[in-house]
């Protein structure tokens, strides 16, 4: 599988739902989510000048999650994990329990859910598609 294709489909299949699952039902249509890969994290979602966290150039592939509320322009990203480790279902699940747990953390700061206590479905093994389980 392409590497294009594999993110395209954990985006599609896997990390969309994850979002979502946090989200209330005239939310979901709201939010956008891109998942992108590189090698260094620069982020199109900031403004210009404003601080960020910078992870190093340390020569790995890493898949990058960005989701952004479009009504109020909120936006985060989060580092779901090395492209080649994610390979690895029992990886990715771990990244993904932890992307739940970001999500989580965001939503309760940001203005359309300010306070709120939010859950995000948590991802098992047994959640993940055949496709990824049978080692894309």
């Amino acid at each position: 599988m392409s590497r294009t294709s594999f993110v395209t489909r954990l985006r599609d299949h896997v990390i969309r739902p994850l979002v979502h699952s946090a989200l209330t039902e005239h939310e979901i249509p709201e939010v956008t989510i891109a998942v992108v890969t590189g090698t260094e994290h620069d982020s199109s979602l900031r403004e210009p000048g404003e601080p960020h966290w910078t992870f190093p150039d340390d020569g790995h592939e890493y898949v990058w999650v960005h989701a952004t509320y479009q009504p109020t322009n909120e936006a985060a990203e989060w580092r779901l994990g090395r492209t080649a480790d994610l390979h690895d279902p029992s990886e990715l699940v771990a990244a993904l329990q932890d992307l739940g747990s970001r999500v989580e953390d965001w939503l309760c700061e940001t203005s359309f859910a300010w306070g709120e206590e939010r859950h995000a479905r948590r991802v098992e093994l047994g959640d993940l598609p055949e496709w990824l389980i049978a080692g894309a």
